[in-house]
């Protein structure tokens, strides 16, 4: 009996040195033996760079993949509803309906999509796709509710942690970590006020802001409060730079008032911190108060100092929550688990 052939994959999203969890979802999916299995390629689309390299990066994408669609039986979108985005990535889109290729849109994106309802480009590559993929339940529902004329079935696919379970409890310091593309959303202001609010009772406790955006803003705040002594601002920072911090600190604090499935607080329980976080984007789904988290309401800085408290003067707290979440974020959201479930939705759209 013959062998039926692997189809081949052309995977299409941000670049691996872009900001955000678009471009960590797809270097980790890279790593997968779903990537070898299937031939993957990986075209990006965007990358962090000034505006002449970003533009130059986007044409050069679509180029290739004018030669090289031909080869490939499925095309695997990471995107979001922004039009740019959007704008970026239709040529691509565009040859692959030519080619009768199989589409999937896998979006990286949460609560926000109940804002891109009328945005008719997102809604016509929704329905000229095969599969649309989500970050978690609570979006798929969000989306059937809000996009009742997409008739392209849905699933959902959590993002995945890479496994670093090697990394030992007693290595931890007295410190906070915020990693993010600092903005309103993320609201970095409200983790500077619950600190301002608290750091005389510990001062042996640093802060430490990891990422670019709107640093200069924040860090003028943190003088203006009075925290700089305490409070680190390193910019961009990546792999074995970023893993240090992750792998050192004990809490990490998520503030955000919007996000799709923020994989950064997975990496945080990978590296047993304790996350304090809003209950934001998908992560309702998953969080566990008090055992895998310490939820505070969106935009309660107070809350949030009354929360970083409790696990600062509670060390037995700390290392309960560490460990029930680093045996949570393996047993739920495993590179194997995720590996199958692509697999399967590869293997489904034939």
């Amino acid at each position: 009996m013959e062998m039926r052939r692997k189809k081949k994959v052309l995977v299409v999203g941000s670049a691996e040195k872009s900001a955000g969890g678009v471009s960590s979802v797809i270097k980790l999916i890279k790593t997968l033996p779903v990537w070898n299995d299937y031939s993957c390629f990986w075209l990006g689309t965007q990358i962090q760079r000034n505006y002449l390299w970003k533009l130059w990066y986007a044409i050069k994408a679509n180029f290739i993949s004018f030669f090289i669609m031909c080869r490939y039986d499925i095309v695997h979108f990471h995107t979001v509803p922004d039009k740019i985005c959007l704008i970026i990535q239709l040529p691509i889109f565009l040859f692959a309906l030519l080619w009768r290729r199989k589409i999937i849109m896998h979006v990286h994106m949460g609560n926000q999509l109940a804002n891109h309802t009328n945005n008719q480009l997102f809604l016509w590559c929704l329905n000229k796709s095969d599969v649309v993929v989500l970050l978690a339940k609570k979006w798929q529902r969000l989306f059937e509710d809000k996009y009742p004329l997409v008739k392209t079935p849905t699933k959902v696919i959590y993002n995945a942690c890479e496994d670093v379970r090697e990394v030992g409890m007693e290595e931890k310091r007295k410190a906070i970590v915020m990693a993010a593309f600092f903005n309103e959303n993320k609201a970095p202001d409200l983790l500077l006020k619950a600190w301002q609010s608290i750091h005389d009772k510990y001062p042996d406790w640093k802060v430490y802001m990891l990422g670019n955006g709107e640093v200069d803003k924040y860090e003028k705040m943190s003088v203006q409060m009075g925290v700089a002594d305490s409070v680190t601002f390193t910019g961009y920072i990546v792999g074995k730079e970023k893993e240090k911090y992750f792998r050192e600190s004990s809490i990490y604090c998520m503030c955000s008032y919007e996000e799709g499935f923020p994989m950064v607080v997975l990496e945080a329980w990978a590296y047993g911190m304790c996350v304090v976080t809003t209950p934001v984007g998908g992560l309702p789904d998953v969080l566990e108060n008090g055992k895998n988290s310490v939820v505070f309401d969106f935009g309660d800085w107070r809350q949030l100092a009354s929360s970083l408290e409790t696990l600062i003067e509670n060390e037995n707290l700390r290392r309960q929550i560490s460990e029930y979440s680093r045996t949570f974020v393996y047993e739920h959201f495993s590179v194997k688990k995720t590996n199958e479930e692509i697999s399967e939705m590869y293997d489904s759209l034939y």
